[in-house]
């Protein structure tokens, strides 16, 4: 892991070079109350750098950065996990860009509002990556502002030769929160950042560009359509048929893939039955025991779920594959695939999301209707990504999810 010292006369230099979000948890929405009272802070004279300063100390994939300079970020918080669909994370945006930062709390809408000003210590907080992906499918990920993932200390000092899977893990104990995190004033709604339009070429400029100012800002898209570029209809979900036991990208054989493969068919339905936004608990039920995943294969290979069975030296119990995940129905996070100025973007819900058992129009699913989309714009493995806030007819205002 790299140790970051940044001198001052370093990020003025910065400065003048560059002018200018695989597991989702239960939010457990309750109902609205106000946050304990609390005295909004201004530390605008302590603030000695950028978002896109923090990103730009990021320089290597699979390279966490630790934070020993004390470097003062400020933002505007521009999600709030009040719907469901952002978890555990918190987006902040300045001038400059935007971050995740791994504000480990639930239900934190309360305390932390949509249009507020947070500033953030960032010494002895770690940038890292999540969703890179080396070769001709894959890409740079999304940094994110936490601490250091479980295991990346042993794992850098040679203690164990397998590389965690999460660079980054969340700021969720108080005190560390309270040393890090404090809490400004909400801006009225005329001040509050407004969503960003970025075109096609600039979603594709995002695939190896590790450092993207646009990557994780608000963000509008007009005018999408639904389907890939092979003029087919595709989803993305990983499950885990026993989510009890260990599903680390090392344990392929307790992970099945939604998806299509890697020479997708033109004109191909790779929707698996889903045509809600994602899935909850129950919709997850009723598709595993309806049929449609049968064929789906296990992600290490060895049979599809309708007829392949456990091994008993991974699982410690030998069953069909079917009748473990029906035994263990959890809610799932689905992406969508929409083309938006000829680019693929995955519109991505968590199936506790409010609005996941929403149905996606039939007449946008047939392509006959467009739709305007309104979230923060992520990236995965090179791919653009988008968690979903708000979504419209092309033209209108009324929300297809609210």
């Amino acid at each position: 892991m790299k140790k970051f010292l940044f001198s001052i006369a370093a990020l003025a230099a910065l400065v003048s070079c560059q002018s200018l979000i695989e597991e989702w948890q239960p939010v457990n929405p309750r109902p609205y109350q106000e946050g304990k009272p609390f005295t909004p802070v201004n530390m605008d004279s302590e603030v000695n750098a950028t978002i896109a300063q923090i990103k730009a100390l990021y320089t290597n994939h699979g390279t966490p950065v630790e934070i020993i300079d004390n470097l003062i970020i400020k933002g505007e918080i521009t999600t709030s996990d009040e719907d469901g669909n952002v978890y555990r994370e918190i987006y902040i945006q300045d001038a400059t860009g935007a971050i995740c930062l791994k504000l480990g709390r639930s239900s934190s809408y309360d305390d932390y509002k949509v249009g507020q000003i947070l500033y953030v210590k960032c010494r002895g907080l770690v940038v890292g990556e999540y969703g890179y992906k080396s070769g001709n499918y894959g890409g740079a990920g999304l940094l994110q502002l936490g601490l250091l993932g479980d295991g990346w200390q042993d794992y850098l000092d040679g203690i164990t030769d397998t590389e965690p899977e999460y660079e980054t893990s969340y700021i969720d104990l108080a005190p560390i929160i309270n040393e890090h995190i404090f809490r400004g004033a909400i801006l009225p709604q005329e001040q509050r950042v407004k969503p960003s339009y970025f075109t096609g070429a600039e979603l594709t400029a995002m695939k190896d560009a590790t450092q993207s100012p646009i990557v994780s800002m608000y963000t509008r898209l007009d005018g999408l359509t639904y389907g890939n570029s092979d003029n087919g209809k595709e989803i993305f979900c990983l499950f885990y048929p026993d989510p009890n036991l260990n599903h680390t990208k090392y344990e392929s054989w307790n992970r099945v893939f939604l998806s299509s493969p890697n020479n997708r068919a033109k004109g191909a339905d790779y929707t698996f039955g889903i045509t809600t936004w994602s899935l909850t608990k129950n919709r997850f039920l009723t598709l595993a025991q309806s049929g449609v995943w049968d064929d789906v294969e296990i992600g290490d290979g060895s049979g599809v779920i309708g007829q392949a069975y456990t091994s008993f030296d991974n699982f410690g119990y030998e069953e069909l594959y079917k009748d473990v995940i029906i035994s263990h129905p959890n809610a799932q996070s689905v992406s969508h695939y929409f083309m938006y100025d000829g680019v693929e973007v995955q519109v991505r819900t968590s199936g506790y999301a409010r609005f996941a058992d929403v149905a996606i129009p039939e007449d946008v699913r047939n392509g006959s209707k467009k739709v305007d989309i309104v979230g923060i714009l992520s990236r995965y493995q090179g791919s653009a990504q988008f968690t979903l806030l708000d979504v419209f007819y092309s033209g209108t205002t009324n929300s297809l999810i609210k």
